[in-house]
């Protein structure tokens, strides 16, 4: 983890109030994993007062260039919306743990809802590299909207599977619903991330389908470095963890999702 000065390379939208922001990554703090996140300072001096926390969407080794998606939602992200290529960026990071990758012969399903978009890309082009060179399977990607006007317009996989459920774009239904009709001859490995309801349909497709899955969760924190206790998640042993620095990856099935 490390915080450094940094300036955006490139700033666009990709669907209705979603931006791809890219920006210099210092080498010094290390290669973000996916899954991991970082911070970032969200405005001019102390307004907002709080950092705000972003999963990588991305990350290329050979040019040290970082990518965020996120969407504007409040002061924070609208004053980030209206950066443009040049203007600096306060950076912590990378925090977080990150994926593990799945064990040999089976096939990896990534699944996002909404924002959840982010750490799910940057885990399929990681696992497709890695497919590639004969390490593992290629992952299958869904990504699940309300409409087509939210569906993202940015590098995707050829074979990412679109749901929306007007049916305005791919396939008409939930993520859920799509892969109770998925037939694949390998043994099936789940990750996740999106909002909760979302996230509540795949924890009983998984036990059905893929036991032990990985869920990327998103909620709400305020120091993102595990020193405030606000983003505290239940699971299903009645204990508790931190989003941030306990996670923000967990084991899918460990988590108590009707609590969350």
């Amino acid at each position: 983890m490390k915080r450094f000065d940094s300036t955006i390379v490139s700033i666009e939208t990709v669907a209705a109030d979603y931006y791809q922001l890219s920006f210099h990554w210092d080498a010094a703090a290390g290669q973000p994993a996916p899954g991991a996140f970082l911070t970032l300072l969200a405005g001019s001096g102390y307004d907002p007062a709080l950092r705000r926390p972003f999963a990588f969407s991305a990350y290329d080794p050979a040019t040290a260039i970082a990518s965020i998606i996120f969407q504007k939602r409040g002061r924070g992200t609208a004053w980030l919306a209206e950066r443009r290529i040049g203007d600096p960026l306060d950076v912590l990071g990378p925090l977080g743990s990150g994926f593990t990758l799945p064990p040999a012969g089976v096939r990896p399903v990534l699944i996002a809802g909404g924002i959840g978009l982010g750490p799910m890309k940057y885990l399929a082009e990681t696992l497709y590299a890695a497919a590639a060179a004969g390490r593992g399977e290629a992952p299958l990607l869904v990504l699940g909207y309300r409409t087509a006007a939210f569906v993202p317009h940015c590098s995707l996989p050829e074979a990412t599977v679109i749901c929306t459920d007007d049916g305005s774009q791919g396939f008409q239904g939930t993520v859920s619903a799509y892969l109770q009709q998925l037939h694949d001859p390998l043994p099936l490995k789940y990750y996740a991330c999106g909002p909760a309801p979302m996230m509540r349909a795949i924890d009983k497709l998984a036990a059905l389908h893929s036991p032990s899955w990985e869920a990327a969760t998103e909620q709400w924190m305020a120091c993102g470095v595990g020193a405030c206790m606000g983003c505290v998640l239940p699971f299903r042993d009645g204990s508790s963890k931190r989003c941030c620095a306990d996670g923000p990856v967990f084991a899918g099935q460990l988590l108590d999702w009707d609590r969350i």
